[in-house]
């Protein structure tokens, strides 16, 4: 079984178990030890053991499971708690945290378990360790500079992008290499059993070739990305470049619409790409300007409705990880979402219908519709239905997002998401009818595998429900006019889009994986070409086009239902063999356990505690249960009782999959009413499968 795919379910969920145990941990220091906290400390970190093992982390079970047993000697008393125990702990934490980036970055972390186990097992951090941590941050300074013009920048880093593709591009030609020697092998009869030393010696220098190959081809990748990053920060400029100048605008507009404004600018010195700046400065204007003429009102009106005489507008920028969040703010009059409403069914843009359905959140928006306003006459400030219509074009050329919040009569604010660079970002690509698309990966917020059984049906629409929110399911073959439908299968692969407070869960046949993208325009044959903001070259050397997610969303309105759900109910035809409840508090364990078993034509129902357990027992009726052991509130033992002592579940077979491996744990299993007894640690899909089909059959 590969259990790679479920690491970053594990990271996920072993996130919060370190935020709780760093947490925990400086609690018990500031306001001593108590039995609840060492309780929860013990949880996360008997889950962190036991999700790690399930997915071959064993390094870092290891250091949990030496975390878990200097915590244990804590509650007992054998170990004495002090300043000095919290510093082991917190170090261990690190350790935890260094190896989950090891396991996301596949084995390119160093990290010195052995040391980190040795300070867990005598409760005290040697000398050679403070020293090593002091030393891992030391950091160089920048001590020279040059001038460059930013036309030499653009060309360097144009030339810079066409490496990057020519790096991919060798990738795919090592694959097609490896691929033609094991077909030479085959042909020949296995080249490395022949007797001929002449095809021996030639197949043995096609091996070596291919290894130089990419070796070299690894040294250029790290080379070329270097390059290019450090190519990137010199054409970085600070927000201000384009603030300083908006006071002065912004001033000379206020004093011609009668009306007195403070602007105020936090994150000036916030750096984006030189070409991200010339497209988002219209943007940023556009917003101020609308502020000054739509939401701040006279002088005299603030003074009567008990505020400042001057309105307050502010403009704040800071990173959020690869992208910087523009935030604009006034304490204005705000969006009246009826007015709004009104002007929408008098410009024909909404039915009455269509926009007394709308909630209020979802009404302000249409502001940014094209010919929008809200002006009953025009001036050469407002009224002409240009605007806010070019805020939301230009902020989708660039891949940008926002997010709109007003309140009547205290004002409003637009949340601007920006990528720091135009010129290349981080893509998913999917298959869908044999072609490959790019989906910018800020816009993707989740990737579903979901059965046509999750598919529901709301107020004629077809969702799915994810974290109690109900999501509108489309279909990309759909939406791009392909003509053909998506394949119904037991497993469907779903994107959840996020676009301006909006969800959508779009059906593709597949997904490729994450890659850096390289952005080049269609041309301008294909300039106007919908639902597409760009292309790129693949590694393999093929194009492929980049989708504007923007043109999805309003493609998406008033499309017909898919009848996934009904088409598979139809295929199924009693196919499966059995229902189980998987029991487990942690989301990796019953991710894994679950997927395993669906897989296998078995329902399969989740419960996260023992009381969850008993709840799902009261209201239907199983086949098999598969538990843990260790779990909030009631051991997997104790649920194992109470399923023997109630009348309807009484011969239902259970099987216990725990970390606990002693034969006691064992003893207490069977003794409780378990058929069968699995160990994380030595966990495999084929035991618990042909466990299952034997406890069922």
């Amino acid at each position: 079984m590969k259990k790679s795919k479920y690491v970053d379910i594990f990271i996920r969920e072993a996130e919060e178990h370190l935020e709780s145990l760093r947490k925990g941990i400086l609690s018990l220091e500031k306001v001593g030890m108590s039995e609840e906290q060492l309780n929860e400390l013990l949880r996360s970190a008997h889950t962190l053991k036991g999700s790690a093992n399930m997915v071959d982390l064993v390094e870092l079970a290891g250091v949990a499971h030496r975390l878990e047993d200097l915590l244990k000697n804590l509650q007992s008393g054998e170990q004495e708690f002090s300043s000095d125990l919290v510093d082991v702990l917190l170090v261990a934490t690190d350790a935890i945290e260094a190896l989950m980036a090891q396991a996301q970055s596949s084995g390119g972390i160093s990290v010195n378990v052995d040391t980190v186990v040795k300070a867990l097992e005598s409760g005290a951090l040697d000398a050679e360790q403070d020293e090593a941590s002091a030393a891992d941050y030391q950091g160089t300074e920048r001590r020279t500079s040059i001038r460059a013009s930013v036309e030499r920048l653009d060309q360097l880093v144009n030339r810079m992008g066409e490496i990057l593709l020519s790096q991919k591009a060798m990738t795919a030609r090592q694959a097609q290499m490896t691929t033609l020697l094991q077909e030479l092998d085959s042909s020949m009869g296995g080249l490395q059993a022949s007797d001929d030393g002449s095809l021996q010696s030639l197949r043995g220098n096609m091996v070596a070739l291919i290894n130089d190959f990419e070796r070299d081809r690894l040294q250029l990748g790290y080379q070329a990305e270097d390059v290019y990053q450090r190519t990137m920060e010199l054409r970085l400029l600070p927000l201000a470049t384009i603030t300083d100048e908006f006071e002065r605008s912004l001033r000379n507009l206020a004093r011609n619409l009668k009306k007195e404004v403070n602007f105020t600018v936090k994150g000036q010195e916030v750096e984006l790409d030189r070409n991200m700046l010339d497209a988002v400065k219209p943007i940023l204007l556009h917003v101020l300007n609308n502020a000054i003429d739509h939401g701040i009102e006279e002088p005299e009106t603030r003074v009567r409705l008990g505020k400042l005489k001057a309105g307050q507008i502010s403009l704040e920028a800071r990173y959020e990880g690869s992208f910087v969040q523009v935030a604009i703010r006034d304490d204005g009059q705000g969006l009246n979402p009826e007015k709004i409403r009104e002007t929408a069914i008098k410009r024909g843009v909404l039915s009455a219908d269509d926009a007394a359905a709308m909630s209020d959140e979802a009404v302000i928006y249409l502001v940014f519709e094209p010919g929008f306003s809200t002006r009953e006459f025009i001036t050469d400030v407002s009224g002409r239905g240009v605007g806010l219509d070019v805020v939301k074009s230009n902020l989708d050329q660039i891949k940008g997002n926002l997010i709109l919040h007003s309140e009547v009569g205290s004002g409003t604010e637009l949340l601007l998401r920006l990528p720091l660079s135009m010129a290349i970002f981080t893509g998913l690509l999917v298959e869908c009818c044999g072609e490959t698309y790019v989906f910018p990966q800020h816009y993707v917020a989740e990737v579903l595998r979901v059965s046509p059984r999750d598919i529901l049906e709301e107020m004629g629409r077809e969702v799915i429900r994810l974290r109690e929110t109900s999501i509108p399911l489309s279909s990309l073959s759909r939406l791009l006019e392909m003509g053909a439908s998506h394949r119904v299968s037991e497993r469907l692969t779903v994107l959840v889009l996020s676009f301006r407070e909006q969800a959508m869960a779009l059906l593709v046949d597949r997904t490729l994986g994450l890659q850096d993208v390289v952005v080049k325009d269609l041309g301008c044959q294909l300039k106007s070409l919908d639902y597409f903001s760009g292309s790129t070259i693949l590694g393999d050397g093929n194009p492929a086009l980049i989708i504007s997610v923007a043109d999805l969303f309003a493609a998406n309105q008033g499309r017909q239902k898919l009848q996934l759900r009904q088409a598979y109910e139809k295929a199924q035809q009693n196919a499966l063999r059995g229902r189980i409840l998987v029991v487990d508090d942690s989301i990796t364990t019953r991710t894994m356990e679950k997927n395993i078993l669906e897989a296998s034509h078995y329902e399969v129902v989740i419960a996260v505690s023992g009381f969850d357990a008993l709840e799902k027992l009261e209201t239907g009726r199983f086949d098999l249960m598969v538990s843990d052991v260790e779990m909030p509130g009631m051991t997997g033992f104790e649920l194992t009782k109470k399923v023997r002592q109630r009348e309807d579940s009484r011969d239902m077979p259970v099987i216990i999959v725990s970390s606990l491996a002693s034969d006691e744990h064992r003893r207490q299993g069977m003794e409780a009413g378990a058929q069968a007894y699995i160990v994380k640690g030595n966990f495999q899909q084929g035991i618990l499968l042909e466990t299952v089909e034997t406890l069922i059959s």
